[in-house]
């Protein structure tokens, strides 16, 4: 337990063990302070605003360091800067690599890594965005694990692209309502990643605005989106279509009928009555929906609770722009009501065809989309021995390789050949609230601690070649025509499940899918009492229900009694 620094010779000693800054800096760096200030030993604030308004440290590593907390801040080659969020099982943080590449770490709680199931599902989750190498889409670089030294356990992680800008639902709340034009972009920038996923043979299944951001974050928050780029956030809750010979999901239980997947505003009618029967055309669906967010400055339906709004979602049809006083092209309206189709074989059967629909309402002055480009060290240490660190074990078996991305990187796992023969896993689940960005938080990840040169040597090569975005590469960008469709409609009998990130498991055996089969199956978990048998809850209630029924009889004597007395009087006038 870490115990908070009163003096600014205790946050000195802490500063010096976490070695952000060599001991005899942080030395000359008190005197210097005390020279300056003339300040007493007793002013630990002002010496943590020194060493930020100085760059030395970041506000995250200074409040840490003064809350008592020495360890932490190195995860192999990544220094830790900030704090981003925090999710269920994972903490997310902002890093910069010793090459200088910024980017965003984000690290499994060490509770969770000693459970073999929450760990096989964030190993998952990185396999899934590994895979992806797309301008709309968020990279992962790196899945690794650190080696574990004096007893302390390993750090298990994911080296991500970190962004910087709006996400679409802050744009709707400060922008209100877009141009036809810039609404329409956004969305063809969306579904050129979605593509991209169907390509990979995923669904999302939560696309929303919140997870949709506008990079990077000038171009995002300026008065027009023309120059952003829009990115696809939160791969975790996805679905894979994967090999039924797969036994590295077998295990898995995410995805059981009854469960809700996705978020209420933007969920299509088939999934939200089965999470299993979502396929690329549900998330058309919530595209569909996100459009008519942008364009009308609300989602589709407003209604107080969940159940209101997916019954709207499956029984009426989307208010028209006309009826809401918003003017939009004809045609315009037609991609919309199409995207939102009740019926899944009603809607566009691919992502393609839909961005191939909106090409003629796309402005013709806007920017490519763009694509990070890393810096050559960080490509180097990717390449290298030092990125391919070891993967955790969680079969008994040796560890695997880390996970890494290339531009030309293969799939590492059996996929179907065909979309027909694709089949929907299953599993259950609740699910989590997304985190939400926070600037304080109660201490940084655990990991091995390696000796450091300070924030701002770490920093020096960022400075001096930071990230540019360049244009996407011409193999990724939108066709000149639609493919053919090729819609994912789950096929054959249940699967075995898939795992999800981020979600609360319920244990349900997965073969149960008739009602009636599951209710049997919880009350054969319940031993039958004799009636007899009671115990204090059944005296309660029984002592509840009698008083009611004397309570009752009394009443009735009363109001008996005062109606007779009435009648005695009637009779004697």
């Amino acid at each position: 337990m870490a115990n908070p620094t009163t003096t600014v010779t205790d946050y000195c000693g802490v500063l010096a063990r976490s070695r952000l800054l060599p001991s005899h800096e942080v030395a000359n760096l008190a005197d210097r302070w005390r020279a300056e200030t003339r300040a007493t030993d007793a002013e630990v604030d002002g010496f943590r605003k020194y060493l930020v308004s100085r760059k030395l440290l970041t506000d995250y590593q200074a409040a840490m360091v003064q809350r008592g907390h020495a360890d932490g801040y190195f995860v192999d080659g990544y220094i830790i800067l900030d704090r981003i969020g925090k999710g269920q099982m994972a903490g997310v943080y902002k890093a910069v690599h010793s090459t200088g590449q910024i980017v965003a770490l984000k690290v499994l709680a060490s509770s969770k890594a000693k459970n073999s199931h929450l760990l096989a599902r964030f190993q998952r989750e990185a396999r899934l965005l590994t895979q992806l190498n797309h301008p709309n889409i968020v990279r992962a670089y790196q899945l690794a694990s650190t080696r574990a030294e004096n007893g302390s356990p390993g750090v298990h992680y994911i080296a991500m692209e970190f962004l910087e800008g709006e996400t679409l639902d802050e744009l709707i709340a400060r922008r209100k309502k877009l141009p036809p034009s810039e609404a329409a972009r956004l969305l063809a920038q969306a579904l050129d990643g979605l593509q991209h996923l169907h390509d990979k043979r995923m669904v999302h299944r939560d696309l929303k605005p919140a997870n949709l951001m506008l990079v990077p974050a000038a171009a995002a928050k300026a008065e027009t989106t023309l120059q952003a780029t829009l990115k696809i956030l939160d791969i975790g809750l996805g679905r894979e279509l994967f090999d039924d010979d797969n036994t590295a999901t077998q295990d898995l239980m995410l995805t059981a009928e009854g469960s809700l997947v996705g978020t209420p505003d933007y969920l299509a009618p088939e999934q939200a009555r089965d999470a299993r029967l979502s396929d690329v055309r549900s998330d058309i669906y919530s595209l569909g929906c996100v459009l008519f967010a942008l364009l009308a400055g609300r989602p589709p339906f407003l209604e107080k609770n969940v159940m209101a709004t997916m019954v709207k979602h499956a029984t009426e049809p989307v208010p028209t722009f006309a009826s809401l006083g918003i003017t939009v092209p004809p045609g315009l309206q037609a991609i919309v009501n199409r995207m939102v189709a009740k019926d899944p074989a009603a809607r566009y059967q691919s992502p393609a065809e839909a961005s191939f629909a909106l090409q003629p309402y796309l402005p013709s002055d806007a920017a490519e989309a763009m694509t990070t480009t890393l810096l050559p060290g960080f490509e180097e240490y990717l390449n290298s021995d030092d990125g391919n660190l070891p993967l955790p074990v969680t079969d008994g078996s040796k560890p695997a390789p880390a996970i890494r991305v290339t531009p030309d990187a293969p799939i590492p796992h059996p996929l179907p050949r065909l979309a027909s023969e694709a089949k929907a896993k299953t599993g259950t689940f609740a699910a989590a609230a997304p985190p939400k960005p926070r600037a304080s938080v109660s201490g940084p990840p655990s990991g091995k601690i390696k000796v450091g040169t300070g924030l701002a040597a770490a920093l020096a090569g960022a400075n001096a070649a930071k990230p540019a975005m360049n244009p996407a590469p011409a193999a990724l960008k939108q066709p000149s025509a639609p493919p053919k469709p090729s819609p994912l409609p789950p096929t054959g009998p249940t699967p075995e499940p898939v795992g999800e990130f981020d979600v609360e498991l319920v244990g349900m055996p997965a073969q149960l899918n008739d009602p009636a089969d599951v209710l049997q199956a919880r009350m054969a978990d319940i031993p039958m009492r004799p009636l007899y048998d009671l115990d204090r809850r059944d005296f309660i209630m029984l002592s509840l229900g009698a008083g009611g029924v004397l309570a009752a009889v009394g009443l009735g004597l009363v109001v008996a009694r005062w109606q007779g007395h009435k009648i005695q009087q009637t009779d004697d006038e």
